[in-house]
Parts: structure tokens; C-alpha cells; sequence
């Protein structure tokens, strides 16, 4: 009898404690999991009714309810009072608001993981630090975790406010100087034909289309795109003097119209050489004001970062723009030299007739453990020469140096080594069609470098013709012992360099290993 009276007895006591716990209701007992969905969960808590509101005004409160897995990070009502009005005065913005609180999948910020970058509903992406219970530097109530029957509810104690990207704040919020107009004016309408329907003619019989116009974006487009939520930047907006000072600095090195006509650049010049001063104020890589000395860009150009220079910051949603009154870029971390892999910049081949035979050789000591020979086809036929397109140069001096290792002699196809491999290099010009900017032709040697009558390496240099004598590769470690200096050529234009390697007899091959154009700066 008295088991009887101590079994119900407890069942009496639990009775009474699921009275007095107003959790019970939502809770099983034995996982602590709910019984309902987030949104029937968010629904019944008057503490997060000002976010609630919200969910339901844009008609998002149904998401919630469904059987797709979520979790939302949950403002208290306090912490939405604390919201600027500005960001939930349309629609719009109500929306992005709520859905920067929501992600797919279910999360616990109990989880002892390392941190990672989340993306949210609002495709935002904001940085998750689990281990210490931090989004977006907001921290997160982890004793408040609730686990619902379609994913996780985490309370925190400030809303996650969208942010701009880093392109956002350059065309709504940056301050007006010189740096920030000039990236906004790189911004046109671009008609894309191939996507426009054509709905008839005009009177002249030209077609008309109803038109496709995309909003594009130059810097965006062909340096860096700041405005991707995936790539993770840092921009340095420069004074207009700092500007100024980088203007003076480098604009003899980016011409695009040729220096032998224009004392003083040009319009176009101008915009070039603000482009290529841009193009380093991008850095790879989420910064705050407290990194390091020396940063570096897109384009691996080191840059100084003075922090007693930072005027002002501001944090992106996909990185930093700190505005700066210094960022003094050396002249020669940017002006490099360039090192351009034979096989792996072929443009063209060509011969009197017939087609050339060319030849990617894998050689232990070559650089990048290859090199190319092209050979003619037919011993009664002549190689004209092979085109090689490299990077785009400075408009500066450069000497032009060649890696060239003879182990076959006048032909690889028919070994002769009792001649010596003569070879002619110089650079070409190229036309470009003017509607596709494809290149259509390319010139003979019209630009010949300057040769110099002195011994290089293994080589002469006589007049304009290179010996190459060399039989075998240095160590790779020591593959400028192998160069050949062909002297130097003063290129007038910051454009794409194409080079001609051709053969000075009949029946006879060229080959290199690398160029090497080695820029020569005159302060």
C-alpha cells in the first residue's frame, strides 16, 4: 500500500512542477527540443514581439513555420529599440533587416568549432565564432539557446544591422573627394545586343531593339570586385593629396598615348594612371585599423599601412575602407620586373609556307621545368618567327634579357652541332579590331631593341644578332647565370608587350626558355 502511495505521490509532484514550469509546454522533457516550429516559438514570447512585428509585415513569419531547417539570432525587444529608424523606413529595408537574422541550416553557438564566414537569407555574409559566441561582433545569450522542432532560435543582445558592402559605401556613403569620384565615374550603362530581342527597324533600316542595359562598373569589372560579398577586401581611400602625390609619382610609367607626342598626359593617360594607383588601394584580405605595417594588394604590390594615417574607418560586410592622409607605394614594389615563360606565351608561329613544328620540352633545370623550340617543317621552307604576348609593361625602359640553351644545334628536328644558334629578337606591334579589341595582325620587327656590342653570359651580342652557345642549364637556382642581355628598349606606350624570336638563317630553329624584362627606373 505505501509503494502504491509513493508512486502516486510522485506522479502528483511532477503534475504540480510542469504547472509551475512555463517552459514545459514547449519543451520535452527528455532533449530539451520543441515541440513547435521557430516561428510558433517567436510568436508566443512577447519579449521578442518587435522583431515578431517585423516577420509578419514582411510576411516572412510564415518561413519560419515551415519544414525548411533555419536558425534566427533573435533581437530582444531592447535591442530593437536600440535600431537606427533609417534602416526599416521601407520595405525593402525591413526585409533585408529580418533576413539578415536567418540562415539555412541549424547552428549552435555551443559548438565547439572554429570560426567561419556564415551567409545569411539577406545574402549578406557575416563572420561566426561559435567558441565565443559572437556574430558579427555581436555576442550571443548561448544559455538562451533553443533548439525547435525546424531548427535553432539564438538570443543576442544587438540587432545584426545589414552593412554595406564595400562598394555600397563607395557610391552611398563615402565622403566626396577626388578618389571616391573618380570610382564612381568608371560606372556606365553597357547595351548587351546578344541579350536585347529585336522588335523591328528604324526608318534608315538600322534594327531596333527592345534593349538589355546592364549597370557595369570598370574597376569592378577589370582590377577588383569590392562589391562581391565572397571576396574579402580591404580599400584604402586616399586624401586629394595623397592622390596627388601618387599622380606625380607614377605618371610617366602608365601612359596609354604615346610620351613622344605628349609632354603631359593625356585625358586618357590620366584615367590609366588613376586606375593603376586604385588598383593597389585594394587589398586581399579584411583588415581593421590595427593590421600590420605593410599590406599587400590583389596584384601583390606591398603597401605601407601608416596607422597614425588613418582618418577614418569603416566596416564593411565583406571587409574594410579606411580613409588615409599617407600611403607612400615605392616605385619599385610596384614597377617589377616581368618574367615571361616561353611555352607559356605563344601567340603565333609562322613560316615562308607549310606549318612550323613546335616542341614544349620537359627539362629538370629549365624554369618552370620546361622549354620550346620551334623548328621548320620542311628544310626548303623558312621559319619567320614566333610571337610571343606578354603582360602589359610601364611605359619606362626595360632591358630585355633571354634564357636560350642550345643542346641540338641548328635544327631540332636534324641535330647539327657544328652550328651555332643565331637568333634575332625585337619587339612587334599589333592591331586590334576596334569593335571586339580582338588582334587581328601583328607586324614584323619594327621596333628593334638596342643591342650592345658587349659579352653577356655565355653569348655575344653583336650587332643584331644573339649567339646562343650555351649547351646545358645552369642549376634552376642559378638560371641567371644562363641570361643573355639583348639591351634594352624604351617602350613609349603602357600596353600589352609582343615579341618576335626568329631565326637568322634558312632552316634553322629558335628556341628560349624565358624572357625577363628588367624595368629601369630613373628618378
Amino acid at each position: 500500500m505505501n509503494k502504491y502511495k509513493l508512486i502516486i505521490s510522485l506522479v502528483i509532484s511532477l503534475f504540480i512542477y510542469s504547472c509551475e514550469n512555463p517552459w514545459d509546454e514547449h519543451i520535452k522533457v527528455n532533449d530539451n527540443v520543441l515541440q513547435e516550429s521557430i516561428g510558433e516559438y517567436l510568436a508566443s514570447n512577447s519579449e521578442f514581439s518587435t522583431f515578431e512585428e517585423l516577420l509578419i509585415s514582411t510576411g516572412l513569419d510564415a518561413m519560419l513555420s515551415s519544414s525548411v531547417i533555419y536558425t534566427v539570432w533573435t533581437p530582444t525587444n531592447e535591442a530593437m529599440n536600440a535600431v537606427d529608424e533609417s534602416l526599416l523606413n521601407t520595405d525593402e529595408k525591413k526585409k533585408l533587416f529580418v533576413l539578415n537574422h536567418i540562415a539555412f541550416g541549424s547552428y549552435s553557438s555551443k559548438a565547439a568549432i572554429p570560426d567561419f564566414r556564415l551567409k545569411m537569407r539577406s545574402d549578406k555574409i557575416l563572420n561566426y565564432s561559435p567558441v565565443n559566441s559572437i556574430i558579427d561582433n555581436v555576442n550571443i545569450e548561448t544559455e538562451r539557446e533553443i533548439e525547435a522542432k525546424n531548427g535553432t532560435v539564438q538570443v543576442i543582445n544587438s540587432a545584426l544591422s545589414p552593412r554595406y558592402t564595400i562598394w555600397e559605401y563607395i557610391e552611398l556613403d563615402a565622403p566626396d573627394c577626388e578618389f571616391v569620384n573618380f570610382l564612381n565615374s568608371l560606372t556606365t550603362m553597357v547595351f548587351y545586343e546578344d541579350s536585347s530581342l529585336q522588335v523591328g527597324v528604324n526608318e534608315s533600316g538600322k534594327p531596333v531593339y527592345d534593349s538589355v542595359w546592364v549597370v557595369e562598373n570598370d574597376y569592378l569589372k577589370y582590377f577588383v570586385d569590392v562589391s562581391s560579398e565572397n571576396i574579402l577586401s580591404t580599400l584604402l581611400i586616399p586624401s586629394d593629396e595623397v592622390l596627388n602625390e601618387e599622380f606625380n609619382k607614377f605618371e610617366k610609367y602608365y601612359r596609354k598615348e604615346d610620351k613622344r607626342n605628349n609632354d603631359v598626359p593625356s585625358a586618357v593617360d590620366s584615367v590609366n594612371i588613376k586606375l593603376m594607383i586604385a588598383r593597389d588601394m585594394a587589398i586581399a584580405g579584411s583588415y581593421s585599423s590595427e593590421a600590420a605595417d605593410t599590406l599587400r594588394s590583389f596584384y601583390n604590390v606591398k603597401v605601407p599601412f601608416v596607422k597614425n594615417a588613418v582618418i577614418n574607418s569603416f566596416q564593411a560586410s565583406n571587409g574594410y575602407v579606411h580613409l588615409v592622409n599617407e600611403c607612400p607605394v615605392k616605385i619599385t614594389d610596384k614597377i617589377r620586373p616581368i618574367l615571361m615563360e616561353a611555352e607559356n606565351h605563344v601567340f603565333s608561329t609562322q613560316m615562308s609556307s607549310g606549318n612550323p613544328a613546335t616542341y614544349f620540352r620537359l627539362r629538370d633545370n629549365a624554369s618552370n621545368g620546361m622549354d620550346f623550340i620551334c623548328d621548320n617543317s620542311h628544310n626548303s621552307e623558312k621559319l619567320s618567327g614566333v610571337v610571343f604576348a606578354g603582360p602589359i609593361v610601364s611605359s619606362i625602359k626595360y632591358r630585355i634579357k633571354i634564357r636560350a640553351i642550345d643542346d641540338f644545334g641548328k635544327s631540332y628536328r636534324r641535330s647539327d652541332t657544328t652550328i651555332v644558334l643565331t637568333q634575332k629578337l625585337g619587339t612587334v606591334t599589333v592591331s586590334r579590331d576596334k569593335k571586339t579589341n580582338e588582334i587581328t595582325t601583328v607586324s614584323e620587327v619594327t621596333n628593334s631593341l638596342n643591342y650592345q656590342s658587349t659579352a653577356y653570359g655565355t653569348a655575344d651580342v653583336t650587332s643584331d644578332t644573339i649567339h646562343v652557345t650555351q649547351e646545358t642549364y645552369s642549376p634552376a637556382s642559378q638560371a641567371m647565370d644562363d641570361e643573355i642581355d639583348v639591351g634594352f628598349y624604351e617602350f613609349n606606350k603602357s600596353e600589352n608587350v609582343f615579341l618576335r624570336l626568329l631565326p637568322l638563317e634558312s632552316q634553322m630553329a629558335v628556341t628560349a626558355d624565358y624572357f625577363r624584362l628588367v624595368p629601369i627606373i630613373e628618378e
